[in-house]
């Protein structure tokens, strides 16, 4: 394993490895850095099978497309959910709008997709790939800047203690570019002194999954009410209408978030019930809950002299309109194009005015679509009757104004922006 890299990337989670799979089909030698050891999967698609209680990620259509050309949709496909309709409502009001896919020409609007079979996906490709080398269990303890280069020392998982303790092993990488890809609380970015910007909400997100007596025929449920929307996304694949099971996140505000997690299942559906109404029956089952405070966190610096922050690590949002995902995604593509331009050139990858370009492409569609989530959040939260008027004549506008619904459901689809490609 070399010990000199042209490119690390800290954090081997989906965004981390989409970056990995942008970059593989290059001359780069690369390091993708995780604390947690690599899982030896069967890698066949009929092995795999999530639980109950399996976790999702909505991918919108400009991710398909993304991922097509990564070479991995077919096997992404085989356990994704399309979206084929979704329905926005506001509780106790008028104001509604639905989108459709056919109304589009695409097969669906967008996909849900269990967590697990991405990371699995993602890893069997890039396991094929010679030029990708995968360092864990190891954590960054250190990143000093030399002339041309990063050196990041790393600490290995202590083989008796199973801890990244004061014994573990330690090991020295040196790379022309390190990508920051390790989440919304970023250990690296920490070290590193980078700071982030937060403005929290006020409120939780509560998920699960639960089963509903009526199939969701492939629909998605934006439904907000006075103390936060509850989103219901299908689950069970393209193909199965024997169950009717939906990816649920609810938003909660602070002070109900603690009652709520503790009620005993039949209270929680009850009250479930009486918030997002029937369009889906009777809520039958509920899985494993569980919550985390929702605020917007955006690093002020995204780029250093051969450091990028990606991801959740750059930006994290309000999970309400399902664009966090697609946004990391489309920025990991964006970089890599960067970099394959800037190797192709034979120029530094590392360089500081290579990176503010990237920067400077990226801004219009992070500033577009973290307005985008954050307005919808503020405008559907507050309780102000004026304001609830206008909420209800903007989603009837959006139903008779077909310029103004093709705007929402392409930024809803993942379309708002330029498209993504990928050079190899």
């Amino acid at each position: 394993m070399s010990s000199h890299y042209d490119v690390v990337i800290i954090g081997g989670g989906m965004v981390g490895a989409s970056l990995a799979m942008a970059l593989r089909n290059t001359v780069l030698k690369i390091a993708v850095i995780e604390p947690f050891p690599m899982v030896e999967h069967d890698d066949s698609c009929q092995s795999f099978q999530p639980s109950y209680d399996s976790r999702s990620t909505a991918i919108s259509w400009g991710s398909r497309l993304i991922y097509q050309q990564l070479g991995l949709w077919d096997t992404l496909s085989q356990h994704v959910t399309p979206i084929k309709k979704i329905h926005v409502s506001d509780k106790g009001r008028f104001g509604a709008t639905r989108l459709k896919a056919n109304d589009y020409n695409v097969e669906a609007l967008g996909y849900v997709a269990p967590n697990e079979w991405i990371g699995r996906t993602l890893i069997a490709a890039l396991k094929a790939n010679s030029n990708v080398d995968f360092i864990c269990p190891a954590k960054v303890d250190d990143i000093a800047r030399t002339e041309m280069s990063n050196c990041i020392t790393l600490i290995k998982r202590n083989q008796e203690t199973g801890q990244f303790d004061t014994k573990a092993e330690r090991q020295t990488v040196t790379a022309k570019l390190v990508v920051i890809a390790d989440g919304g609380r970023s250990e690296t970015c920490q070290k590193l002194g980078i700071e982030m910007r937060t403005e929290t909400y006020g409120q939780h997100a509560l998920v699960t999954n639960v089963t509903t007596s009526n199939h969701h025929d492939y629909e998605a449920f934006e439904r907000f009410t006075e103390d936060g929307p509850i989103a219901m996304l299908p689950l069970g694949g393209a193909d199965n209408r024997s169950n009717s099971d939906c990816a649920l996140i609810w938003t909660l505000p602070e002070d109900q978030i603690v009652d709520v997690m503790a009620m005993p299942d039949v209270e929680f559906i009850a009250l479930l019930q009486s918030r997002f109404g029937y369009r889906l029956g009777k809520i039958e089952h509920v899985g494993t809950r569980a919550h985390y405070p929702l605020k917007l966190t955006q690093s002020v610096e995204q780029v250093r002299a051969g450091i990028v922050v990606v991801g959740n690590a750059a930006h994290a949002l309000h999970p309400v309109a399902g664009q966090g995902y697609n946004l990391a995604l489309r920025g990991v593509v964006a970089l890599a194009e960067r970099v394959i331009e800037t190797t192709n050139k034979g120029e530094d990858i590392g360089s500081l005015s290579m990176l503010q370009r990237y920067e400077h492409d990226r801004h219009i569609d992070q500033d577009k679509t973290i307005l985008f989530s954050d307005k919808i959040t503020r405008l559907f939260g507050d309780a102000n009757a004026g304001i609830g008027l206008f909420r209800d004549l903007g989603l009837v506008g959006l139903d008779i104004l077909p310029g103004a619904k093709r705007l929402f459901a392409r930024q809803a689809m993942g379309l708002g922006g330029s498209e993504a490609k990928i050079s190899s």
